[in-house]
């Protein structure tokens, strides 16, 4: 979505023979915190169809023909929605270790003491994926309604950095601006 995004993967080790901990780390973020770059309808269309083929003409005109069908406007333009990719972020950082097993070495995932893991306490993914729809000009033909904007967030992470790209706090954070709003 004309975002450019850094994808880092570094691996370290320290120790030597058994005592060996390789640390992995992946990373996929923006290059810069915020962008004004957008994409439109037609954009999104396209390379729809580039990825899944012609067929999802069908998908794709039932949604162009709502929005028409919801519009007084005779000059209806679905590419004055715009599309931002706000954040697009991805984590992970495991530990481990080489370990011996029916002759054979097995790399298996350990802790930052060489402790093996399994099952829940493995490494997991932190991510974030935030988009912001700006569809003021479009809904610009209402007198008395409009939505200037949508955004759709996902994450799971607890960095606050990659949450206030995403131009939100935690649920908490998000609920005490309601109340004091609504005072």
């Amino acid at each position: 979505m004309k975002r450019d995004l850094a994808l880092v993967v570094q691996s370290t080790e320290e120790g030597t023979g058994a005592n060996k901990i390789t640390t992995k780390e992946y990373l996929l973020i923006p290059t810069k915190v915020s962008s004004e770059d957008y994409v439109t309808y037609d954009d999104l269309k396209n390379d729809f169809d580039k990825i899944f083929g012609s067929d999802s003409g069908d998908a794709t005109q039932k949604i162009e023909n709502q929005l028409k069908q919801n519009s007084s406007n005779t000059t209806f333009d679905i590419n004055k929605i715009h599309f931002y990719l706000k954040t697009a972020y991805l984590y992970k950082k495991a530990y481990y270790k080489e370990k011996e097993e029916a002759e054979k070495k097995k790399v298996v995932e350990c802790d930052k003491s060489g402790n093996e893991l399994n099952g829940d306490k493995v490494a997991k993914w932190d991510y974030a994926l935030s988009i912001s729809i700006d569809s003021k000009e479009f809904f610009s033909e209402f007198s008395t309604m409009s939505i200037n904007s949508v955004n759709f967030s996902i994450w799971n992470t607890s960095r606050g950095v990659v949450k206030k790209m995403m131009t939100l706090g935690s649920t908490d954070d998000i609920f005490k601006q309601l109340e004091e709003s609504s005072k």
